[in-house]
């Protein structure tokens, strides 16, 4: 299982509208950015893979599978804002540790923490939107909720769904040359100059597939009409609301009992 992937289950989640769920957990992003302590932004990590366990009925398992590739990239973020944080600018430090020239405060550790969760809080969002969320129900949710242009909407589509095909047609160049026994070597130089050999072959390929996804919509008279008919009927439900009342007044309720108790700070001086 990739980051990117869609996994078809029936489930609270997969059954929201795509386009109401993009709007909640974008603004779930946007007041986690302005947070600058770790318990907030680790409560809503913690709400977040909640939802995928619960409400989605995905394995916790499969999740981490989901953000092993960027694990290392989160952790490398979350040492260098800590080092990197200016200790010199705090009016009582506490120092927990030296590195050399650098000192380590207990600000300074709080500030990599809240970094490094508030990443970790997007990555979870993330898979929580592409692992629930069919991309064809998306495209058309957003022409048909957030008036999104038909011709961008199915474009973008298209173009979503030339990004196995590629993978598989790299296969396909990548065997044809071990058949014929150019392939003997093997290594990160190799890759690169295979990835360039066989750039120009993907090239055409995707140049011929967006050709023929051009004719078949024109041939079918697309946007030939101004009013148009959908096979799938996404529209925003009772359902999707009493989802949204129920999630956004948790997560309130969240930043009501840490505000109240002096835990959440908001602003990046709140640290200092």
């Amino acid at each position: 299982m990739q980051f990117f992937d869609y996994v078809e289950k029936d489930s609270v989640l997969h059954r929201i509208n795509p386009s109401l769920k993009l709007l909640l957990i974008m603004a779930l992003m946007f007041t986690v950015t302005f947070v600058y302590d770790p318990y907030t932004t680790f409560g809503f990590a913690l709400l977040g893979m909640l939802q995928l366990t619960v409400l989605a009925r995905l394995p916790v398992l499969k999740i981490f599978k989901m953000m092993l590739p960027l694990t290392l990239m989160l952790a490398a973020i979350t040492i260098t804002s800590i080092i990197a944080f200016d200790v010199s600018l705090e009016q009582d430090p506490v120092v927990v540790l030296t590195i050399g020239n650098f000192l380590i405060s207990w600000a300074s550790i709080m500030f990599g923490l809240t970094i490094g969760l508030r990443i970790f809080c997007f990555l979870i969002y993330s898979i929580m939107f592409v692992a629930t969320t069919d991309p064809t129900d998306f495209i058309l949710s957003l022409i048909l909720q957030l008036r999104l242009s038909p011709k961008i909407g199915f474009g973008t589509l298209a173009g979503y769904r030339f990004v196995p095909l590629l993978g598989a047609e790299y296969q396909n160049i990548h065997q044809a040359h071990m058949i014929r026994g150019s392939e003997q070597r093997q290594g990160p130089l190799q890759r690169i100059k295979r990835l360039k050999r066989y750039s120009v072959p993907l090239l055409v390929g995707a140049i011929r597939k967006a050709q023929r996804v051009a004719i078949a919509m024109d041939s079918k008279g697309f946007l030939a009409y101004r009013d148009r008919t959908y096979l799938r009927d996404v529209r925003i439900k009772r359902s999707d609301i009493f989802y949204l009342v129920i999630i956004l007044l948790t997560y309130l309720l969240l930043l009501a009992i840490l505000t109240h108790y002096g835990i959440t700070l908001w602003g990046y001086r709140s640290l200092r």
